[in-house]
């Protein structure tokens, strides 16, 4: 009968603890029980083996679910495809300009990432701790990679993401929230035939992998309009480092600059 009290007497405890997190989760679940669509506008740098650089401009259509828990388990699903792209003229690593191939020197034009957090309320209603990691995978079609590898099908031609990042949000006022998110991505090349070694003498001398990782730098605010709808924009600045020596000819993304604007609704 002492064991049966006792028992009882924690499940209660624990009831009454998981009462509170709900309670302390109620005023960021308003910002972060949310889906939405966003457009982004993106301005970035390449590099090649030789140090040359050169530029590109893209926009991208994005659409995400969030999700944060009673018990501050968070969860963010995500699905980024580039609507437009543009490039300073490379040469045979332009697409349409003697390739044959449509596409550029930036790879990651079609991706989908989730990640799976926890929240700390450092001040409640107030200021939030979150880390998190993340799974994902992102289409490596750069012009590059589909000439080495011989126009094989492009659902072969990918990246496989992995991360972890943390996010700290502040509410200014109720409607109100300012983040600041940082992160770091390994975006592993899945679509060389070899090792993940891409290679073809006859258009780049050598061979280079296109493994590589970024670290991404956002600050951004999310305006509950009124009941259900919200707005956001964010900017953001991501560098990437390649894991290898690549070819002298061939260009890789190097520092990148954006903002997104978005439209959604929370539940």
């Amino acid at each position: 009968m002492q064991m049966m009290k006792k028992y009882v007497f924690l499940i209660s405890q624990i009831y009454l603890i998981s009462l509170a997190i709900s309670q302390d989760n109620k005023v960021f679940q308003s910002f972060e029980n949310e889906y939405n669509l966003g457009y982004s506008f993106e301005e970035g740098g390449l590099i090649n083996g030789k140090s040359s650089q050169s530029t590109y401009s893209l926009q991208s259509l994005n659409v995400e679910v969030e999700r944060l828990f009673n018990n501050n388990i968070w969860l963010d699903a995500s699905i980024n495809t580039v609507t437009n792209y543009n490039q300073v003229n490379l040469g045979n690593l332009n697409g349409g300009n003697g390739s044959g191939i449509a596409f550029g020197q930036y790879p990651f034009l079609l991706g989908f990432r989730v990640k799976v957090g926890y929240g700390f309320n450092l001040l409640k209603d107030k200021l939030q701790l979150l880390p998190y990691g993340f799974l994902g995978r992102d289409s490596n079609w750069s012009t590059s990679t589909i000439l080495s590898n011989g126009g094989e099908n492009l659902t072969r031609q990918n990246f496989y993401d992995g991360g972890v990042g943390v996010r700290l949000s502040y509410i200014v006022i109720k409607p109100l929230l300012l983040y600041l998110d940082e992160s770091y991505i390994y975006n592993w090349d899945n679509s060389g035939a070899i090792k993940s070694i891409q290679t073809d003498n006859s258009f780049y001398g050598k061979s280079f992998a296109a493994t590589n990782y970024n670290f991404t730098s956002t600050i951004g605010v999310v305006y509950n309009v009124f009941r259900n709808f919200q707005l956001g924009t964010n900017f953001y600045w991501t560098n990437y480092q390649p894991q290898s020596n690549i070819a002298g000819i061939v260009y890789t993304p190097s520092n990148t600059y954006g903002s997104m604007l978005r439209i959604g609704l929370t539940y």
